[in-house]
């Protein structure tokens, strides 16, 4: 590989949300910024995210005495809120005060509507409507962006971060990038799951880089899931958008029973009539209960009350003009042109969504590595809106630190050693065992069998085992041919890092919380486990250790609560 080496104030890595909205941040400080993009810019979870920069529901604002009852008689008892016990509520804080300045100041970059952007978006792009015109924007205010550069590793001198590595996934040229500050905007790894609704670039690189430098890593148990996933043989894995037109199907196990009553906590005005809509069905709105609805279905699915692998959606009975009165329910009804839902019912099961856990970062998104910022999925936050707000002080944090920095040029030996561990897999010789194809999808499987949506001891220490001799076989045999498969290659190396990150978290965490879901601890355990859990990388091995989570106004209700419709039996 030819050497080529690029010199800026600030590296920004990832062209979502998070790393534009850094980028536009750090040009405003008159830095030179450029923004490393291991693909075209439009395959990241922003540009595809199902949700809105709508304003969000979060904790600070239902921390109010007027509104604690109702919310521990709906969240802590019925699940839906289960997660709000286990997070730094002063980061929910900060991004219930700041998400709608920030919103509306999309408006600046060309975003049009921010509140509601999908509507001015072709059926089925989604977010795209936000990050096309911050896409275009941040070239224009003078961002060099660096489109199909795959950055590999981190560089460092005396501790500190002083750049960056990769190479060109088109030509196959070595990039080395020499910065006073790097912030790590890479998203999530929904990939390293067999079912997932994530883009296929999504696999954790932001993640295994920050861990194998010694970075704290946190929750790196909590992997969402989305209920809505199509599970046809034959079929893509698509994803149905929260569309007017879900909100009515009828959900059956495969004996034909509405399960999800047995599961939720229902309204006192739930009518569980078919037909009626989610909220007036069960009483209590489809947000409070994205984790329950996909812990649901797969648990029908594990005790036998499931139909070829998933549930049966019947949206049969939902009228035309209710499909056709939305973009989103537009791009529903037709996701499968060979597929007529209008006349026969569709199974599904749930997919990885996201990453709740990442890098530990503080309020003004430092690590505990100098010189390395992070913000988005790849830190703290699920969605768009803190995507955004985490985005905007990653940048300005960054820019900063810079300010007051003097280049420090790259050890020439450390970058020799991160080229020579390319240059390895592309000089190894083909082999079944070491296809980058099929390791990563032998992760994947593995994944979803032993790390999905409902854990066991037993499944995760088997995982975690079939997962070692994986990588062992890796180590020795991964190759890649061209560019390309090189990018495959490296990502499926990150992914052993991610995956055993949460399986040993998930294994650490002997409760069930929010979107982690131990069926031999089926109960949220207030007691014990107010706490994080950090994962560090010291003197070669994987140290894990639990801290108290940093509360606020919300009060914690002490004792074990149970998970409506897990076996109680421990």
């Amino acid at each position: 590989m030819a050497i080529k080496t690029l010199t800026t104030d600030v590296l920004v890595i990832g062209a979502g949300l998070a790393g534009l909205r850094a980028a536009i941040q750090a040009r405003r400080y008159d830095l030179d910024v450029i923004i490393a993009e291991k693909s075209t810019g439009r395959t990241n979870l922003s540009t595809v995210a199902g949700g809105t920069q709508g304003i969000v529901m979060n904790y600070w604002s239902l921390s109010m005495p007027t509104t604690l009852n109702s919310l521990f008689e709906r969240g802590v008892k019925g699940g839906a809120w289960e997660i709000m016990y286990g997070k730094d509520q002063r980061m929910e804080e900060i991004n219930a005060v700041e998400q709608i300045p920030y919103q509306d100041e999309l408006a600046e970059f060309g975003v049009l509507n921010p509140r509601d952007q999908k509507s001015y978006g072709p059926p089925g792009r989604m977010s795209w409507a936000t990050t096309g015109p911050m896409y275009k924007y941040v070239q224009e205010i003078g961002c060099k962006l660096v489109k199909f550069f795959n950055i590999t590793d981190l560089l460092t001198v005396d501790g500190t971060v002083t750049g960056a590595v990769g190479f060109d996934v088109v030509k196959g040229g070595f990039i080395t990038v020499n910065a006073k500050a790097v912030v790590m905007a890479t998203g999530g790894a929904g990939e390293c799951w067999a079912r997932n609704n994530t883009p296929v670039r999504s696999t954790g690189d932001g993640h295994a880089i920050a861990y194998r430098h010694g970075v704290e890593m946190n929750m790196m148990e909590y992997e969402s899931f989305d209920a809505w996933i199509i599970s046809e043989k034959g079929q893509p894995q698509y994803w149905i958008p929260p569309s007017y037109a879900r909100t009515m199907v009828n959900l059956t196990n495969g004996n034909g029973e509405d399960f999800l009553q047995n599961y939720l906590t229902l309204g006192p005005d739930a009518t569980l009539k078919p037909n009626d809509p989610f909220h007036i069905k069960y009483g209590t709105p489809v947000i409070d209960n994205v984790a329950t609805i996909a812990r649901a279905m797969a648990n029908e699915v594990l005790e036998g009350r499931g139909d070829d692998g998933g549930v049966l959606c019947d949206f049969r009975h939902v009228p035309e003009e209710v499909w056709m009165s939305e973009p989103k329910g537009i791009a529903g009804l037709h996701a499968m042109r060979t597929f007529d839902w209008k006349k026969k019912l569709i199974r599904m099961y749930p997919g990885a969504l996201g990453s709740w856990g990442g890098i530990k970062i503080t309020e003004e998104c430092e690590t505990n590595l100098p010189g390395l910022f992070a913000g988005g999925e790849v830190s703290y936050g699920e969605d768009l809106k803190y995507t955004l707000v985490f985005g905007v002080r990653a940048g300005r944090a960054a820019s900063e630190y810079a300010m007051n920095r003097r280049l420090i040029k790259p050890d020439p030996i450390q970058i020799k050693e991160k080229k020579d561990f390319l240059d390895r897999m592309m000089s190894r010789s083909e082999s079944a065992d070491g296809n980058p194809r099929r390791i990563r999808e032998a992760i994947q499987n593995l994944s979803m069998e032993k790390f999905g949506v409902l854990k066991t001891e037993q499944g995760l220490l088997e995982g975690l085992d079939e997962l070692s001799n994986l990588r062992k076989i890796a180590d020795e045999k991964l190759y890649a041919t061209d560019p390309r498969e090189l990018r495959l290659a490296v990502e499926a190396d990150f992914m052993f890092d991610c995956q055993e990150m949460h399986a040993k978290a998930s294994l650490l965490r002997t409760e069930s919380r929010g979107v982690h879901n131990r069926l031999d601890y089926p109960y949220m355990d207030n007691d014990l486990w107010i706490q994080d859990i950090r994962i560090k990388k010291e003197n070669g091995d994987m140290t894990l250790y639990a801290v108290p989570t940093r509360l606020g106004s919300v009060k914690v209700p002490g004792g074990r609560i149970p998970i409506k419709g897990f076996d109680q039996n421990v």
